[in-house]
């Protein structure tokens, strides 16, 4: 197997060179996935969490913020462990209040990159229970979210939906952001009682 510098490997997800990110896969999953399991988590737990933290990865050396003092390694099993203790504690708050990623933090000088990764993940969190959720609403809603989306026109959203008025749009666009934002509700209160 080839070996990559810190540099080639953030050049790489950056890019999305296949090669790398098979050897990034390769070369530190099995030490992830054994820190998730000795944690309480299953195998599926830290393949979300493999791939959650290499999407953080991605975002933060695409947005050129990311300047490593450390291996590549080194970060990212911090970030990984971040992730996966942040999931524990918001899952369950009284058995894990002592959030030991904090000294690991100022012991690899990654103090800058706590509230950016925490932002990423509470932002993540909200696009996944937007995509969820709006899968839920009626293929009537979806294409309507999906043409503003698109920067159309309430005219042009009304002729291509047929509506009789763009009144009417205005009203329909109004009750499917009411059933969309009801069903993250729902969901989120479900989570939280889990």
């Amino acid at each position: 197997m080839a070996k990559f510098s810190t540099e080639r490997i953030l050049a790489g997800i950056v890019e999305n060179d296949r090669i790398v990110i098979q050897y990034v896969y390769d070369k530190y999953f099995a030490s992830i996935k054994s820190y998730v399991l000795k944690h309480g988590g299953s195998e599926t737990d830290a393949w979300d969490v493999f791939q959650d933290s290499l999407m953080v990865v991605y975002e933060q050396a695409r947005t050129g913020d990311l300047i490593l003092k450390n291996t590549f390694i080194t970060y990212f099993y911090s970030v990984c462990k971040y992730r996966w203790l942040k999931q524990l504690r918001d899952s369950s708050p009284s058995q894990h209040e002592e959030f030991e990623y904090k000294n690991e933090t100022e012991l690899y000088g990654y103090n800058n990159y706590v509230v950016q990764l925490d932002e990423e993940l509470e932002q993540e969190e909200r696009v996944r229970l937007y995509q969820e959720n709006f899968l839920k609403l009626s293929k009537e809603c979806q294409k309507l979210f999906k043409l503003l989306a698109k920067g159309l026109t309430t005219k042009e959203i009304t002729e291509e939906l047929n509506y009789k008025s763009t009144g009417f749009t205005y009203k329909k666009r109004r009750l499917c952001k009411e059933q969309l934002l009801k069903k993250i509700k729902e969901n989120n209160d479900n989570t939280l009682k889990l």
